[in-house]
């Protein structure tokens, strides 16, 4: 009888190596997969986000702002914070004289064009966003303004504009935002806060005093506050305009980031991330209203690569002024051109251009980094 061999203890831990190099590999591959799905899905919803924009200029013959603001003025601003960077209700100013003056950001505004008609009639239009009649409105899911690779933007992670010690339903969140431009962080023509030659490209105001008749505020974007443009006023072309762009939802509650139906920058809006700003996705903190009471909550922005400038002993410096492209896939973006082209931008990109990308009226020529 012929005597079986057996396998040798080095044979059985080479095979047991290779199978775990080769259930590696298969679980990269798996992986990988997965994230070109989600990656896809994601620019699918841009290009929904690009049809609707191009319906509603077709039928309102411009764009939407990005963001309704009412009355006049930022007087909380100390004459150098303009409207639509302060938030009343989590600064807790907003009374029943005074209510909050943030009203319908542009996403709100696009629902009808994204088949969301009925939760467009659920919002009151007249009422400020943080009216109690938009509440459900403003807590509804929205699937068509998230992207799946963000575990950050589900129902468990609403924002409480309020704070913590008054929780609502909150905002629902999601990972688009409009850009607003990418100019410096500073108000062109008001000579009394930035002496003449010191802001060579900052943001417009329409008013002479910022807490009393101020009622626009714009920059090289396709939106500002109050302020619609055409497609006829981009020079440099729909093809080379960036008009949305991702964004990552806030991984706090007390984090306002990647609120969908909210009008600041980080929420719903980027702004300020040229050269001199942020200088790319995912590069550098974001300067959103918030931040030191977000830490001192327990959150971790910095860890979780969503970094934002803190000023524990200064929070009323704290305001909604820059805000950048963010994403979880690896290695950069998807952002929607004015011409309803969807595309992947690298992390690397040269700041420059992705300045000149944020830049309606921009003249120098660029290669598109896609």
């Amino acid at each position: 009888m012929q005597r079986r061999k057996a396998f040798s203890i080095v044979e059985l831990l080479v095979a047991i190596a290779i199978i775990g190099v080769l259930t590696g590999l298969l679980l990269v591959a798996i992986q990988s997969s997965r994230e070109s799905s989600r990656r896809a899905q994601c620019i699918s919803n841009l290009r929904q986000l690009g049809l609707a924009f191009e319906g509603h200029h077709e039928r309102k013959r411009n764009l939407p702002p990005a963001v309704a603001w009412s009355p006049a003025g930022e007087p909380f601003g100390d004459s150098v914070a303009p409207p639509g960077t302060l938030d009343h209700v989590s600064l807790g100013v907003v009374t029943v004289t005074a209510p909050d003056r943030v009203y319908a950001n542009w996403l709100v505004t696009l629902l009808p064009y994204l088949e969301e008609s009925a939760l467009y009639d659920a919002f009151d239009l007249k009422a400020p966003i943080d009216d109690p009649r938009n509440t459900r409105a403003r807590a509804t899911e929205l699937p068509v303004v998230k992207c799946p690779s963000d575990g950050w933007n589900g129902a468990d992670n609403h924002f409480q504009r309020a704070g913590l010690a008054a929780p609502d339903l909150g905002y629902a969140r999601g990972n688009f935002a409009l850009n607003a431009g990418s100019n410096d962080r500073c108000l062109m023509r008001l000579s009394s806060v930035w002496p003449a030659g010191s802001c060579r490209d900052g943001f417009q105001v329409n008013g002479t005093d910022l807490k009393t008749d101020t009622t626009q505020v714009w920059g090289s974007g396709i939106g500002g506050v109050n302020k619609s443009f055409k497609f006829s006023e981009f020079p440099a072309g729909l093809s080379r305009t960036v008009a949305i762009e991702e964004i990552r939802a806030g991984i706090h509650p007390l984090d306002r980031r990647g609120v969908w139906s909210l009008g600041f920058p980080g929420s719903s809006i980027t702004v300020a991330h040229g050269i001199t700003g942020n200088r790319g996705p995912n590069a550098r903190a974001d300067a959103i209203q918030g931040c030191s009471a977000m830490i001192a909550a327990g959150a971790d922005p910095a860890g979780n690569n969503m970094p934002c400038e803190s000023s524990p002993n200064d929070l009323a410096s704290e305001i909604c002024q820059q805000a950048t492209a963010r994403s979880l896939h690896p290695g950069g973006v998807n952002l929607l051109m004015a011409d309803g082209s969807a595309h992947f931008v690298s992390d690397a990109v040269d700041p420059q251009v992705w300045h000149q990308m944020h830049n309606r009226d921009n003249q120098t020529p660029f290669e598109l980094p896609f």
